[in-house]
C-alpha cells in the first residue's frame, strides 16, 4: 500500500497574470508547509489556466514516485493535490476496477483521482470515508474545486489577494502559505479579533486576516479560471443529519444501544489503525482516550504504544491515573513530565505554528506530547470528539442541573453571590472544592472547581440558556471593551438560529460540534501534530459514528448527573467502572502559577503598555488591568491574560498593519 497521509496542499489561480514567477511562488508556498510533509514536495503550473498546485508529503507507507503529487488522471483532464486519509480506499479501488479502471500505483490518491473522474467531485467526496482536504483542477471545465472533509478534521483556507492590479485566488492547508503570496495585504479583520478575545479562537468562516476565510466542513468550492465565478455546494448536511437523528431516535433498550455503539466504535478504531509504520495513541485516562486505547489493544496482537503528559503540579497531573489505566489495558506506556522550562522553550513556536492568534492553553501540552510521541511512532490516535458527540463537557451538566435552579434566584442575589465568588482566586476555591467534594453536585465535582465556579459566576446576569451558553464559552463577554474599533461579532451567535433542537442539551452539542470542535479542538490537534511531523487520527469523529450518535436520545447521553453515560457503558466492557469514576480533568495546564512564576518576566515584557499602544489594536489600560489582577492573585483572569499574550506574540511574529 502507498498512502499519502501527512501532507500539505496549496495553490492559486492568477487571474491578473501578475505573478512574475508563478513556479517560484508555488515553491515558496510548499516550503512554508514542509513540516506537514518533510520527505518530498511537488509543484505544477498550468499555463493555459494560469493555475498552480503545490504539495508536500511525509512517507508513511511505502510511498513511491508513482504516488507523487500533484497527480494527473489517466485522461489528463484532472490534476489533484490531496491531504489526508481515505480509510475505505481499498473498497473504492475494487469498485472502480470492476468498472474497468486500471491503476498505476497502490495509493489512495490515485483511487480518489479515479473516483473523481468516474463519479465527479461531489460523488467522490460522498463516497470517501476519512479525513481530507483536496484541490482538483478540471482542465476541460476550466474549474478549480477545493474540498474539505465532513467534520472539518483537515483544514483548508482560501481567499482573494487583490492589491493594485493583482487579483489572485489562493488556497492552502495553513494560512502561512497564503501569506507568502506576493501582494498579500496583512490587514487584520477587527471582527475576527473581537471573536478571538471572546472565544479564545477565531470562529469560521473568518480568519484573522481580512479577506481570507476557512472553507466550511463538507463543502466544495468551485472557481472558474476564466471568470472567477465561485460556487459553493454542500455534499453532506450535518444539520439535516442531526435533526433527523433527533426526530427519529434510536429505538431499543440500553443494551441494544450499547451493542450498536460498541460495534461502530470498534469498526471506526479498526479502520483508523491501518498502518505499516509504528502507531500509538494518547492516553489521558479519561473516558474517550481510554476507550480508544482499549479498543485498539483488543484489536492488536501486541501491546500498543500509549502516551501521557503531566506536570510537576500534582493537581493538574494525570500521569498516575493514566499509568494505572495503561497497566490495566496492558499497553506499552510512556509518561512524559513537562517542566516550566520546557514550556517556556515551546512558547516562541506557537505564533508560527498556529498562524492566527489561538489561546486554548492546552495547545502547549498537545504540542509537547506530539513531539514526544513522534520519537516512537509516526501515527497516533486521539479520543477527540467524544465530549461533543456524547455530552461530556461540564457545561452540559451545569445547564441540565445547575441552570434551572440558578435562574429561579432573583438577579440581585445572583449578582451578589457572583461578586463574592470573584473575591477568591481559583486556587483558593479549588481548596474549598476539594474539601466540599462529597456534598457537591456532579457538575461541580472537578479538579478545576475554582475555574468552574468563576464560570458559574458569569451566569449571574443571564436570562436565557442561550445567554448562559455564550457566557460559559466566553473569556471576554464584551470584547469591545478591549479591542480598538471593535466590530460586532455574529459568527457563533448566528449559529443559534440554525440549531433547530428540542432542548438546550442537544442545541449546545450542535453548537460545539460545528464551532468549538472544528475551530478549537481540531485546529489545535492539527497544528500541534503537524508541527511535530506526527499524523493524528480521530476515530470517534468517523462520520458514520457521528450520524449514529445523533440518534441517541438525551437520556442515553446524560443520566444521573453524569455525561457520556452510554460511552461509559461501552468502556465498562474493558475497564471496571470504579477505575473511571473520577472528576473530568480536561487537558489543563497550571497556567496561573506559571504566569505568576517562571513565565512572569516574559509575560510582563510582552504586555508592556508602550508596546500595546504602539501596536494600536488594544486598549492598553484594559490590558494593564488584567495583568495586575492576575499578578495580585486573580486566577479568574488567567485565560484572558493568556489570550493577550498569544495575541501580542502573534503580532510580533506576523507584523500585521494596524
Amino acid at each position: 500500500m502507498e498512502w499519502q497521509c501527512m501532507c500539505g496542499i496549496a495553490g492559486f489561480i492568477d487571474f491578473s497574470h501578475s505573478l512574475k514567477n508563478p513556479k517560484g511562488v508555488l515553491r515558496d508556498m510548499a516550503n512554508t508547509l514542509a513540516h506537514r510533509g518533510p520527505d518530498a514536495s511537488g509543484i505544477w503550473f498550468h499555463a493555459p489556466t494560469n493555475a498552480g498546485l503545490a504539495h508536500t508529503r511525509l512517507k508513511i507507507i511505502d510511498c513511491t514516485d508513482a504516488a507523487a503529487q500533484p497527480m494527473h488522471s489517466q485522461s489528463g483532464r484532472f490534476t489533484l493535490v490531496f491531504n489526508g486519509e481515505m480509510y475505505n480506499f481499498q473498497e473504492l479501488r475494487e469498485e472502480l476496477r470492476a468498472l474497468g479502471v486500471e491503476f498505476r500505483s497502490h495509493s489512495d490518491t490515485e483511487v480518489l483521482l479515479a473516483a473523481i473522474e468516474t463519479w465527479g467531485v461531489a460523488g467522490a467526496a460522498r463516497r470517501a470515508v476519512g479525513m481530507f482536504a483536496f484541490a482538483v483542477l478540471d482542465s476541460l471545465q476550466r474549474t478549480l474545486h477545493v474540498v474539505r472533509d465532513r467534520i472539518g478534521i483537515k483544514p483548508l483556507y482560501f481567499g482573494w489577494i487583490s492589491q493594485g492590479d493583482a487579483r489572485v485566488f489562493a488556497f492552502a492547508s495553513e494560512l502561512k502559505a497564503i501569506v507568502c503570496v506576493p501582494n498579500f495585504e496583512r490587514a487584520v479583520d477587527r471582527a475576527a479579533l473581537a471573536d478571538y478575545f471572546q472565544f479564545l479562537y477565531v470562529p469560521a468562516p473568518r480568519t484573522i486576516w481580512k479577506g481570507i476565510s476557512k472553507l466550511a466542513p463538507a463543502h466544495i468550492m468551485s472557481i472558474h479560471v476564466d471568470t472567477g465565478e465561485t460556487q459553493t455546494a454542500m455534499y453532506w448536511n450535518a444539520r439535516a443529519i442531526a435533526e433527523r437523528g433527533v426526530a427519529k431516535p434510536f429505538v431499543g433498550s440500553d443494551a441494544d444501544a450499547q451493542e450498536a455503539l460498541f460495534t461502530r466504535v470498534r469498526g471506526a478504531v479498526d479502520d483508523h489503525m491501518v498502518s505499516d509504520v509504528p502507531i500509538g495513541a494518547f492516553l489521558s485516562g479519561g473516558i474517550d482516550s481510554t476507550l480508544v486505547c482499549a479498543v485498539m489493544q483488543s484489536l492488536s496482537p501486541q501491546p500498543i504504544r500509549t502516551f501521557t503528559v503531566g506536570f510537576e503540579e500534582t493537581q493538574m497531573d494525570e500521569r498516575m491515573h493514566a499509568n494505572t489505566v495503561a497497566k490495566h489495558l496492558k499497553t506499552e506506556h510512556t509518561s512524559i513530565q513537562i517542566s516550566a522550562h520546557e514550556l517556556r522553550d515551546a512558547i516562541p513556536l506557537l505564533a508560527h505554528m498556529f498562524d492566527e492568534p489561538f489561546a486554548d492553553s492546552s495547545q502547549l501540552p498537545t504540542y509537547l506530547i506530539c513531539h514526544a510521541a513522534r520519537q516512537h511512532v509516526a501515527v497516533a490516535l486521539s479520543g477527540d470528539g467524544g465530549d461533543e458527540l456524547f455530552a461530556g463537557y461540564n457545561r452540559y451538566r451545569m445547564m441540565d442541573h445547575v441552570w434551572p435552579t440558578l435562574r429561579k434566584i432573583p438577579t440581585p442575589l445572583r449578582a451578589t453571590a457572583a461578586s463574592m465568588i470573584r473575591m477568591f482566586s481559583t486556587k483558593q476555591l479549588d481548596a474549598v472544592g476539594k474539601f466540599a467534594k462529597p456534598i457537591l453536585p456532579n457538575a461541580l465535582r472537578t479538579s478545576q472547581f475554582g475555574d468552574h465556579l468563576h464560570k458559574l459566576a458569569s451566569l449571574a446576569k443571564c436570562k436565557e440558556w442561550t445567554d448562559a451558553y455564550v457566557a460559559l464559552v466566553s473569556a471576554w463577554n464584551d470584547p469591545a471593551q478591549l479591542v480598538i474599533d471593535s466590530q460586532p461579532t455574529s459568527t457563533v451567535h448566528d449559529a443559534f438560529t440554525q440549531a433547530n433542537m428540542p432542548d438546550a442539551l442537544r442545541a449546545m452539542q450542535w453548537l460545539d460540534q460545528t464551532t468549538y470542535l472544528v475551530d478549537d479542538i481540531l485546529t489545535k490537534l492539527d497544528r500541534a501534530s503537524m508541527a511535530a511531523s506526527l499524523e493524528t487520527r480521530v476515530p470517534l469523529l468517523d462520520h458514520r459514528l457521528v450520524e449514529f450518535a445523533w440518534t441517541l436520545p438525551a437520556h442515553m447521553k446524560v443520566r444521573n448527573g453524569q455525561g457520556k453515560w452510554m460511552l461509559r457503558q461501552v468502556l465498562n466492557r474493558f475497564v471496571p467502572a470504579p477505575l473511571m469514576d473520577r472528576p473530568k480533568m480536561g487537558f489543563a495546564i497550571p497556567l496561573e502559577s506559571w504566569l505568576r512564576g517562571p513565565l512572569r518576566e516574559w509575560a510582563s515584557d510582552l504586555l508592556d503598555g508602550r508596546r500595546v499602544r504602539d501596536q494600536g489594536f488594544l486598549h492598553a489600560d484594559v490590558v494593564a488591568q488584567e495583568w495586575r489582577q492576575l499578578c495580585a492573585g486573580g486566577g479568574a483572569h488567567q485565560h484572558k491574560v493568556w489570550a493577550l499574550l498569544m495575541w501580542m506574540a502573534w503580532v510580533e511574529h506576523w507584523k500585521p498593519t494596524s
